[in-house]
C-alpha cells in the first residue's frame, strides 16, 4: 500500500550536533529529512540524523536516493556510520551539484578519507553510488528541481513535487533581504516549506555574513510564498529547548502555521 505523503524530520540542528537535557525537545542531530511523495522516498542531506533513518523505513526498502544540498561537514557526518550502508544489498544513490570543481563523490571523499576518516566511502559494505544533480531530476513519481541559494560555497535549494503535493527544502541560505524574492517564487504555493532560521533578530547583525537566516525571515518567507505550513530548521547549537519555546510566538505572529521543526516529528501532507 502506498504510504501517505509525509516529511519525517530526522535531524534539524545546524553547524554541529549537540546533546544533553537542554536539547531533548527539538533534538541535537544535524540536518536530515525523509520526504515521501507519490510512493517515492527521498532523503535530503546526510547529517547525523541519518543514523535514525532505518526506523522510518518499511521492510524491503533497499534502494533510496539521497540528495545533498552542499558538502559542509554537518550535512555529511551521518554518512559513514549510516546503518544501511552496513547492510548487504542496500543501495544508496547520492546526488549533489558540483561544488568548487568537485562532483558528488569527490565532495564526500574530501571529508570521508584519511586523515579525517580512516576509510573512504568505497570501503563500506554497501558503498553509495554517486551522481551529479541536474537542475531537474525525476525520481519515480517525484520531480526534484533546484535553485542556488546564498551560502558560502553555494547550496542547492530543493523543490520536490509529486502526487499533487509540493515540499521545498531551503537549508543553509540567506533569505533576509534580496534572497527572499526568488525563493518565494520558487516555493510559491507549497504544502510545506522547510527553511533555515538559525538566528534571532538580535543575533543577526553579528552573523549576517554566515550564510543563514533569522527565524522571523523564514516565517515571512512562508507567508510570502503562501506555504500551507512552514517549519524553521537548522537550529543554532547554542539554542536550547527553552530558548526556542520562548521564540515560538514570534513565528506564529507572522505565519499562523509556522513552528520550529523537531527531530523525530512526522508531518503528513
Amino acid at each position: 500500500m502506498e504510504q501517505r505523503p509525509s516529511v519525517a524530520v530526522l535531524g534539524v540542528r545546524g553547524s554541529v550536533p549537540v546533546s544533553g537535557g537542554a536539547f531533548l525537545k527539538y533534538g541535537g542531530a544535524t540536518t536530515c529529512v525523509l520526504v515521501r511523495l507519490a510512493g517515492q522516498a527521498v532523503v535530503l542531506d546526510a547529517g547525523t540524523g541519518l543514523l535514525d533513518l532505518p526506523s522510518f523505513l518499511d521492510a524491503g526498502e533497499d534502494r533510496l536516493p539521497l540528495i545533498l544540498t552542499h558538502p559542509h561537514a554537518d550535512h555529511l557526518l551521518g554518512l559513514p556510520l549510516c546503518p544501511l550502508l552496513l547492510r548487504p544489498g542496500f543501495r544508496l544513490e547520492v546526488y549533489a551539484a558540483a561544488r568548487n570543481g568537485l562532483g558528488a563523490a569527490e565532495q564526500v571523499r574530501a571529508l570521508l578519507s584519511p586523515p579525517l576518516w580512516p576509510v573512504g566511502p568505497e570501503a563500506l559494505p554497501s558503498a553509495p553510488v554517486f551522481y551529479d544533480l541536474p537542475p531537474r531530476l525525476e525520481l519515480g513519481g517525484v520531480t526534484v528541481e533546484r535553485m542556488e541559494g546564498a551560502h558560502p560555497g553555494g547550496v542547492s535549494l530543493l523543490r520536490l513535487t509529486g502526487g499533487g503535493k509540493r515540499v521545498v527544502f531551503a537549508t543553509d541560505c540567506t533569505v533576509n533581504g534580496p534572497g527572499a524574492g526568488p525563493l518565494a517564487e520558487f516555493a510559491q504555493g507549497c504544502d510545506l516549506l522547510l527553511c533555515d532560521g538559525q538566528y534571532s533578530d538580535a543575533e543577526w547583525p553579528e552573523r549576517s555574513a554566515f550564510g543563514h537566516s533569522t527565524w522571523t525571515a523564514a516565517a515571512r518567507l512562508g507567508r510570502a510564498c503562501g506555504a500551507a505550513r512552514t517549519r524553521v530548521i537548522h537550529h543554532d547549537p547554542g539554542h536550547t529547548d527553552h530558548l526556542l519555546d520562548d521564540a515560538a510566538g514570534e513565528l506564529r505572529a507572522i505565519h499562523p502555521d509556522c513552528a520550529f521543526a523537531r527531530a523525530g516529528e512526522e508531518i503528513f501532507l
